[in-house]
């Protein structure tokens, strides 16, 4: 009897085989979107996983604000559970790329970690060469080969980060640390980073790490996104936090000591540069005192010969009165001897003539000795003056070389001491950009951190501080170059004029001498000859002397007296030539007397000026190295920050990714695998209902209970298990594949797609499709094998008929023709089927309408957001410690860029809000002006669009932010703050799409925080409203001393597109998916109505239908029923989409609630089309009815 039973089910299977196929299908389709949906979560994140344990990303970053030394890699290697640790660098820089400047991401490639995907070319070898971001250069027709300049972007120097600004592009990469398009954002450029660089390790030139890199036991081992994975990270990254107040200490107390060190050394350097400008002092007051005493004799000795000139003045005066007189006299006596004279004149011819040229030889002889006597006082003054100019020739040199030497004394400390101050300059420069970039990390993150922002603006205080004393110094050394080579010139001169002195001198001195020797050789010759005259003249006189004795007394005593007259006379025209010459060299040695007083009194003032200089520069060092020492006292600790690998761009972006398919997977596929199920249900129901005759026949025949159910338990099990195997076969391995593909729209380097086949999700949806068809199965078995053999062999009782609605409306009921009134009938009648129909065509059209809505909401995020609520270009971040005058500066350039079409200021920070026990992170938006904030950010309810505008009375809290916080109008929201918890009334919720948002009025802010707000942030929109305008005009603003960063809408547009673009893969998966089961769900169910009602199809036709006409009898009412169930899938899909929105959305963002108009014509019209395919598929079944099935009998 078995064995006729088990041919009997091998040949209920073949005589079914729609039947079978169509279980067979359904749970197939409904058992590979299950498990499909369902494992392409983990396959997800098996796919990430296995990037990035083949390209070794780091599990746990570190990070400090004065850079990290071997020593701290060494104490994070003993740490347990690190499995390695690695150093490393990397830095923000401009790039200058044919002519334009981008900012961008450099670091150093590493050994162990982070390991880079070359893309094209080869890796860097040389310090001047590079490999490119893989994304940027294909859409920057860049090529490799080209160089590229780099630029710090800062006021600080380049190479105190690189050795190099110039690179060459050698190859292209893709990283780990870069799995999607965002690249960060930066405090350089226009705020946004647009691609990363990777430059050889030796490279950079910093002595200390930017970052240390760790990976954990055990963590490669497990999947990543996963809570075993985070375990393993969470647990050493405690660890690591353990020995971070040990290292910031050790990290402090090295750089303490090394700045003390120095402050040591600067405080000898200045003990001795104060030695040194005291000694100096002392030789220049010395040097000064001996040439005023010089200059003084000089005065001294020009006095002198001002009064000996004019003694000789009224001498000459005085001896030309006389020479006068005495020629009077001299006269008269000639008149009164002239007659004697007369007549003794010829005797005396002779004698006369004699005597003349007796007494012209004794002039001559006078004449000569007073030239000699002449010259010789020529040749005293002549040697007296050469031996001075040769005194002053020594003292010219002997006070340069004390200049030189004082100059010296003075210059080299300072210029040392500016050496020194550089050093530090650098080393503080070097943790500045350390903490500056741990710091945007953190803004990049969302986080705020008040201590590292702290520390930030005091390392950047005092970096101007000492970049004003460098400039300071600079000008100090350089007046110092300029006052010496002056001083050199000037010395130059003087020995110029000396040496011209020494020379005109040496060239008159000999002649002078040698004039002096002639007359000494002509005076003896001259007295020779006057011996002999007088000789003759004594013999002469002794022969007249009797005769002539009066008159040639007379004579002689006239020739003699005029003489002595013409002698005088002679001798004052000599005294008014020496006078002449006397007061020539008085007025020569007064000038330069005046032009000595003036040196003097230059270098008394030039010496007093450096003094004065050395003293003030000597307490300045002193204040200077007062505040050294103050910042080593103040200094506060380095810190550090260590971070695991959410901190990393995009990659916190991948595990939401993978989180949305896990909330699409937890709904979706439930819903679309119970239509499933309950349409396999439906058929075993059907089937069991159809055969009830062959059961009673079975029974009669003595089979047993047993044996009959399981006939038709095996056949649903057969059919349920084969289609669910089958189902997951395809699905798990299609679904997560196609899912996984679309997401490399985003993820396009990450090559390896890991699809194992998830047992959990296989056998769950197998024993789910099980359990439906074999419960169902059972239950319609034992519902049949209640009644006796001879009951079931015979057909059950018809349904009593009943009125129908449309019956009680008259006019609506006569106007029906005998086929429609029979379709309202049948649909009436047949309630079950009515139903299944109904909730498969509704709950798959729902599906469908579900994807598309879907697609809708999350696109309208964009629209919604950024072209109805928030209105701004970009956004000007402004620096904490922002001056007036900065501010004023970014407002100016803002507004003096023609780009520009309007501006506002505000207030913008990110704070933490709570209420009961949740809390959330939201923007603080405190407007300077009302009404210019609203035509930037439109402040509405979304459901009935009304405005809203901030008033005094409360904040604005956005709709998203209030759900999560479960706050509503009239509540109290809690602002945790530094200075404790402050309250504030939420007076309206508005409309909002992406990210959280506190609006308030200035006056609610300064009575919630008992403060006036601080504005730090400026809105702006630009004329064309494109990405390109709004990035043109931050470059610009970047500029600007006061700017921070900047960050712009359009690239948040560009974000949401790129997440759409991979969704939308996802979406049609949906679509196809809820169309395939549609198809399958009307095709079986007409195919159980064409089977159950075969003996009325045929009746039909014996009673004269045409093909054509029976099929249109069937066609009606599954038309009917599709219009019914396309109207239920309306509802259904409505609810269903709402639920599931709500489900998938992320806190931060808020996807839309509204299904487009298109979307409801889209699924309608495609339910349809699966209605009129199927209805053409079933034409065929209906026309191969035989009309001899209504003249059997049933009995």
């Amino acid at each position: 009897m078995k064995k006729a039973l088990r041919k009997n089910f091998y040949m209920e299977i073949r005589h079914s085989l729609g039947r079978f196929l169509s279980i067979f299908f359904i749970v197939a389709i409904g058992c590979a979107f299950f498990s499909g949906i369902r494992a392409s979560e983990p396959d997800m994140r098996y796919s990430g996983d296995a990037y990035f344990d083949e390209k070794n990303l780091m599990d746990i970053q570190v990070m400090s604000t004065m850079g990290l030394t071997e020593d701290d890699l060494d104490a994070i290697r003993a740490v347990d559970g690190v499995l390695d640790a690695e150093g490393s660098y990397a830095t923000d820089v401009l790039c200058t790329i044919r002519g334009n400047q981008v900012a961008v991401h450099v670091m150093a490639l590493q050994d162990k970690m982070n390991q880079v995907q070359l893309e094209d070319g080869r890796l860097p070898e040389k310090e001047n060469e590079c490999v490119i971001d893989a994304d940027y250069l294909d859409g920057k027709n860049l090529k490799i080969g080209d160089k590229i300049t780099l630029s710090s972007g800062t006021s600080d120097s380049l190479e105190d980060t690189l050795k190099t600004d110039t690179f060459t592009i050698v190859g292209t990469v893709s990283s780990p640390e870069y799995i999607a398009f965002h690249r960060g954002s930066t405090t350089i450029g226009n705020g946004s980073v647009s691609a990363f660089l990777c430059v050889p390790e030796k490279a950079f030139s910093l002595d200390v790490y930017t970052e240390i890199t760790v990976q954990v036991e055990g963590a490669k081992e497990a999947t990543a996104f996963t809570k075993e994975y985070e375990e393993h990270v969470d647990s050493v990254l405690k660890k690591v936090q353990a020995i971070k107040a040990e290292r910031e200490q050790a990290r402090y107390d090295e750089i303490t000591s090394t700045a003390k060190e120095k402050v040591d050394e600067a405080q000898e350097e200045l003990a001795q540069a104060e030695q040194d400008l005291a000694d100096g002092k002392e030789e220049a007051e010395e040097e000064l005192a001996s040439a005023r005493e010089k200059l003084d004799a000089v005065q001294k000795e020009l006095e002198r010969g001002r009064n000996q000139l004019a003694a000789s003045k009224l001498e000459l005066e005085q001896s030309r009165n006389l020479l006068i007189s005495k020629q009077k006299e001299l006269n008269q006596s000639k008149a009164q001897v002239e007659q004697g004279a007369q007549e003794l004149s010829e005797k005396q011819i002779a004698l006369t003539t004699l005597r003349n040229q007796l007494a012209q030889l004794k002039e001559q002889e006078e004449s000569l000795e007073d030239q000699r006597q002449e010259l010789l006082a020529q040749q005293t003054q002549m040697q007296q003056k050469k031996d001075e100019l040769l005194k002053a020739k020594e003292e010219l040199q002997q006070q340069a070389e004390d200049y030189q030497s004082a100059y010296q004394q003075i210059y080299q400390p300072l210029k040392q001491s500016y050496e020194e101050l550089n050093t530090q300059y650098e080393l503080l420069l070097q943790n500045y950009e350390a903490l500056k970039e741990e710091y945007d990390r953190k803004q990049e993150a969302g986080e705020e951190d008040p201590e590292l922002k702290a520390q930030l603006e005091q390392l950047e205080a005092e970096k101007t501080a000492m970049e004003e004393k460098l400039t300071e110094w600079k000008a100090n050394l350089d007046k110092m170059e300029l006052e010496a080579k002056a001083a050199e010139a000037e010395i130059q001169k003087n020995q110029t004029k000396i040496e011209a002195g020494l020379t005109q001198i040496n060239e008159g001195l000999p002649a002078v001498e040698a004039g002096i020797a002639q007359i000494e050789a002509g005076i003896p010759v001259l007295q020779d000859n006057i011996q002999k005259l007088t000789d003759v003249l004594t013999q002469g006189d002794a022969a007249i002397l009797t005769a002539s004795r009066q008159i040639d007394q007379a004579k002689a005593q006239i020739t003699s007296g005029q003489q002595q007259i013409d002698s005088g006379w002679q001798q004052i025209s000599e005294g008014q030539k020496k006078i002449e010459e006397a007061q020539q060299q008085l007025s020569s040695g007064t000038k330069e007397l005046e032009d000595g007083w003036a040196e003097y009194e230059e270098g008394r003032i030039e010496a007093q000026k450096k003094i004065e200089d050395g003293e003030r520069q000597i307490t300045e060092a002193r204040e200077e190295l007062a505040k050294a020492q103050q910042k080593i006292d103040d200094l506060e600790k380095p810190k550090w920050y260590v971070y695991d690998r959410n901190n990393l761009t995009e990659y916190s972006g991948y595990g939401d990714n993978a989180d949305r398919m896990r909330a699409i997977g937890k709904v979706f596929p439930l819903i679309f695998f119970l239509v499933a199920a309950l349409i396999s249900l439906t058929t075993m129901t059907r089937m069991v209902e159809e055969e009830r005759t062959q059961i009673g026949i079975l029974k009669a025949l003595g089979y047993g209970n047993a044996s009959i159910v399981g006939k038709y338990l095996w056949y649903a099990i057969l059919a349920t298990l084969t289609g669910g195997v089958f189902g997951i076969l395809i699905g798990e391995k299609i679904i997560p594949y196609i899912i996984i593909t679309a997401y490399k729209i985003l993820y396009r380097h990450m090559y390896d797609v890991v699809i194992p086949y998830n047992l959990y999700y296989a056998v769950t949806a197998c024993a789910a499709a099980l359990a439906c068809t074999v419960i169902a199965t059972l239950f319609s078995c034992m519902k049949e094998l209640r009644e006796q053999a001879a009951e079931l062999m015979r057909p059950p009782t018809p349904k009593q008929g009943k009125r129908v609605f449309l019956e009680r409306v008259p006019f609506i009921w006569k106007n029906l023709n005998f086929t429609w009134k029979s379709t309202v009938r049948n649909l009436v009648r047949y309630k079950k089927r009515f139903f299944m129909t109904v909730f498969g065509i509704g709950g798959c059209m729902g599906m469908m309408l579900f994807g598309f809505g879907l697609k809708d909401s999350i696109s309208a995020i964009v629209p919604l957001q950024y072209e109805q609520i928030q209105l701004y270009d970009g956004d000007v971040i402004l620096k904490e410690d922002v001056t007036e005058e900065e501010r004023n500066d970014v407002q100016k350039e803002l507004d003096a860029d023609k780009k520009v079409s309007v501006t506002a200021e505000n207030l913008l920070k990110n704070i933490e809000v709570s209420s009961g026990e949740s809390s959330q992170e939201v923007y603080l938006d405190v407007p300077k002006d009302v009404e210019a904030f609203k035509k930037f950010v439109v402040i509405r309810d979304r459901k009935t669009k009304e405005i809203y505008s901030l008033e005094d009375k409360g904040a604005i809290l956005t709709e998203k932010a209030a759900k999560l916080l479960e706050v509503n109008v009239g509540d109290k929201l809690t602002i945790d703050t530094d200075d404790g918890e402050k309250t504030v009334l939420i007076s309206a919720i508005c409309e909002n799409y992406m990210g959280h948002y506190l609006y308030m009025t200035s006056e609610v802010y300064e009575k919630t925080f008992g403060e006036a707000p601080d504005y730090n942030s400026i809105y702006y929109r630009t004329q064309d409203r494109t990405t390109e305008e709004a990035k043109d005009v931050g470059e610009n603003v970047m500029k600007c001393d006061g700017t921070l960063s900047i960050s712009y809408t359009t690239s948040l547009k560009k974000q949401v597109d790129h997440m759409l673009e991979s969704l939308d893969i996802v979406i049609i998966v949906l679509i196809i998916s809820a169309g395939m089961l549609a198809f399958v769900v009307l095709y079986n169910l007409n195919n159980i109505n064409i089977t159950e009602r075969k003996r009325e199809l045929a009746t039909l036709k014996v009673l004269g239908f045409y093909d054509k006409e029976v099929s249109s009898y069937v066609y009606r009412e599954n038309i009917l029923l599709t219009l019914i169930g396309a109207l239920a899938g309306l509802l259904i899909g409505k609810i269903l989409h709402r639920f599931i929105v709500e489900t998938v959305e992320i806190d931060s963002v808020m996807f839309g609630r509204n299904i487009d108009p298109p979307s409801f014509l889209y699924a309608f019209l495609l339910t349809v089309a699966f209605s009129l395919f199927v209805n053409g598929v079933m034409y065929f079944k209906l026309k191969k009815i035989n009309m001899v099935e209504s003249l059997k009998s049933v009995e």
